[in-house]
């Protein structure tokens, strides 16, 4: 969870109905009921169980309760922290901030030639490429071979908004839909990416927290945070610094940590850089982060006392070196802490843990940790 999000997140809890609860209203009428009676008649009432009166009451009470739990829901959708759905957008929609819609998922195409020609070989716009005619991508502008070359690369768009078109391996998109003369072959060279859902709920909140910063045209750190997440919302951790003054270098992740690819770093940098989203002083470059490698090499034992768990154990430990991972490489400029995995082994169950790496390593501000190896060995039992 972001800093934004568990911000919002530990906002205190409120109620517009006093934290009213079924059984309070269930008493309440009850109470008056019997306090009216003897207002009237003079005389006490107690309604057992199976009292008519008293089970129309409870039915009431019901309505009632339902009632309020609308009127209460009615309020906190005014509030970040309540606020989904349609609810969450009207409430953005006062700082200016929309739902980001899916976007489509993007790859350079290579066309190529069977050899030189003395004319320009055009390729249309919309021109599909497809892997195995179930998702096709189309080039976006119109591209053409010049004489005497043999190849030129076209950025194409996948037909499909969504995370549908991510993730074609290199050379995966390779049948020309619409045949083109004298193309021999067509071929993706970088996996395609960049294609995102519509925004969730927990995104599009941490934009509207951070919206504020957006109207200022002064710069500050979370208003070119904002600005990018605003441009893709998968992406993760960003890092704003000024390395000299008027420059402003941007470095971020993906939201699982990954390292972004040219193209999203290319369409990120395009956003950022329109005039009306930075000062016109500033220089703004985007990057990738450093990456700092580190591998995961451990020894772990379990309590002879837990020998009956020992499965269930393992399955803990596994889940929680994965946790450390994601934890260790969702952040930019995080330590690499080994601490916090031998705290995540022990709370899964182990008894001792023998770790030979990582080491503790202090990081660049604008740099990453990254795994390359995990080799994990389960030592057996011991005594406690």
């Amino acid at each position: 969870m972001s800093k934004v999000l568990d911000t919002i997140d530990k906002l205190p809890d409120i109620s517009f109905i006093d934290g009213l609860t079924l059984q309070d209203i269930q008493s309440q009428l009850l109470n008056y009921f019997m306090d009216k009676y003897t207002e009237i008649t003079g005389k006490h009432i107690q309604l057992s169980k199976s009292d008519p009166n008293r089970i129309i009451l409870l039915g009431c009470a019901q309505i009632i309760y339902q009632g309020l739990q609308n009127i209460d829901k009615a309020g906190k959708m005014n509030f970040l922290k309540y606020a989904y759905d349609d609810y969450l957008e009207h409430m953005a929609a006062m700082k200016k901030v929309t739902r980001n819609p899916a976007k489509y998922a993007r790859v350079p195409i290579k066309f190529t030639l069977s050899g030189p020609r003395e004319a320009v070989t055009s390729i249309p716009a919309g021109t599909r490429v497809t892997a195995a005619y179930e998702i096709y991508f189309a080039t976006i502008e119109y591209a053409e071979i010049p004489i005497g070359e043999t190849e030129i690369i076209v950025m194409a768009e996948c037909t499909e908004a969504g995370t549908i078109g991510n993730d074609y391996m290199i050379g995966e998109l390779s049948t020309l839909v619409e045949p083109i003369g004298f193309i021999a072959n067509v071929r993706n060279i970088e996996p395609s990416t960049g294609g995102t859902e519509q925004e969730d709920d927990q995104t599009m909140a941490e934009r509207v927290f951070l919206a504020p910063s957006s109207f200022s045209t002064a710069g500050p750190d979370d208003a070119y945070e904002y600005w990018v997440k605003a441009s893709n919302p998968e992406i993760g951790d960003v890092k704003i610094t000024s390395p000299t003054p008027g420059v402003v270098d941007i470095r971020f992740i993906m939201s699982d940590g990954t390292i972004p690819n040219d193209t999203i770093i290319a369409t990120t940098q395009e956003y950022v850089n329109q005039r009306s989203k930075r000062p016109l002083t500033d220089y703004v470059q985007v990057d990738k982060p450093m990456v700092e490698e580190y591998s995961i090499k451990l020894l772990y034992y379990i309590n002879n006392s837990d020998r009956n768990m020992v499965s269930a154990i393992q399955a803990q430990v596994e889940i929680a070196i994965n946790n450390y991972k994601l934890w260790q490489e969702t952040k930019i400029g995080r330590d690499i802490n080994p601490n916090k995995l031998i705290e995540g082994i022990m709370d899964a169950g182990a008894k001792r843990v023998q770790i030979d790496t990582p080491i503790y390593c202090v990081i660049g501000e604008t740099s990453k940790a990254q795994c390359i190896e995990i080799d994990v060995k389960y030592g057996g039992l011991e005594d406690d």
